[in-house]
């Protein structure tokens, strides 16, 4: 089926002629009515009766052409697609992050896009697997992890790692706890799996200081919950809950702990230009919120 034989269909049932229908599609009469038995072949139906030198729609015209529309509206909209393509746009983008990512720093990003820009979905995946989406799909990865060198990246943002205190605690009026002073706190940390928990373990290791935490836990938000409860030092980089003092965690050096962010793309991705400059936007909007 051509969809220059439903165009002619829809262009008649609309304007009731042959004639009609001819002059609105720019071409001539004859070809229109071509272009409609040859539709009328195809579907094995008899979409018109003529009647008074009109034309009128049958019944299976009637049930036909709803349908025809949206197969235009479609092929149009595919049309569309295929020119932002070749321009490099983006109409959509698929965001993946790990959880904490998301929320604390993709989604208040997301809320300072205007109306015109690329329509966000975010999808979670665990920090070793995020990289991986985008050759399932995914349109830009952001993760704690520096990505494989066959992508192009760039790093958006240094995160902090926090000690997080309820008030009551005696660390509460301070800014910043070292990290011999840590390891001997009762410490609230994440599962291993979590970047923030790795980095930790791997300062720990480098200035020889062995923990035992009291718990560990496999959501953020609960282990700031604990915490608040008054049960103990929390580490984490996410954004503090429940009334929580973060406090920076400085090595032997004086040196803060933290994160670096990656965002990271597909370099033969049709839109790579304009996902490098969302990254780039990232970064920005990131240097104001942790500045």
């Amino acid at each position: 089926m051509e969809l220059r034989a439903v165009e002619c269909f829809v262009a008649v049932a609309d304007a009731g002629t042959v004639t009609a229908g001819a002059a609105r599609l720019g071409v001539g009469q004859p070809a229109v009515t071509r272009q409609i038995q040859q539709l009328e072949r195809q579907l094995r139906i008899r979409l018109f009766d003529r009647e008074d030198g009109r034309l009128r729609l049958t019944s299976a015209g009637i049930d036909v052409l709803p349908v025809a529309r949206r197969l235009l509206r479609q092929a149009d909209a595919v049309s569309d697609a295929a020119r932002g393509v070749a321009a490099g746009r983006l109409q959509r983008v698929r965001l993946v992050s790990p959880g904490t990512t998301r929320d604390d720093v993709l989604a208040p990003w997301l809320a300072t896009w205007s109306a015109d820009a690329p329509l966000p979905s975010i999808a979670e995946a665990s920090v070793d697997d995020v990289y991986d989406t985008l050759r399932r799909g995914a349109d830009l990865a952001v993760a704690p992890l520096a990505p494989p060198p066959a992508l192009g990246s760039r790093v958006v943002a240094r995160l902090p790692l926090w000690a997080c205190v309820a008030p009551t605690h005696p660390w509460a009026q301070r800014d910043a706890v070292h990290l011999d002073e840590l390891a001997g706190a009762d410490l609230l940390l994440l599962e291993r799996s979590f970047s923030a928990r790795r980095v930790l373990d791997a300062a720990l290791d480098a200035e020889q200081l062995g923990v035992e935490p009291r718990a560990e836990f496999a959501s953020p938000v609960v282990a700031q919950a604990v915490a608040a409860s008054g049960r103990g030092v929390c580490v984490l980089t996410d954004d503090p809950r429940f009334g929580l003092v973060p406090l920076t965690i400085r090595d032997a050096d004086g040196d803060a702990l933290g994160i670096r962010l990656h965002a990271a793309w597909d370099r033969r991705h049709h839109a790579a230009d304009a996902l490098e400059r969302l990254a780039q936007d990232l970064s920005r909007f990131t240097r104001r919120r942790y500045a």
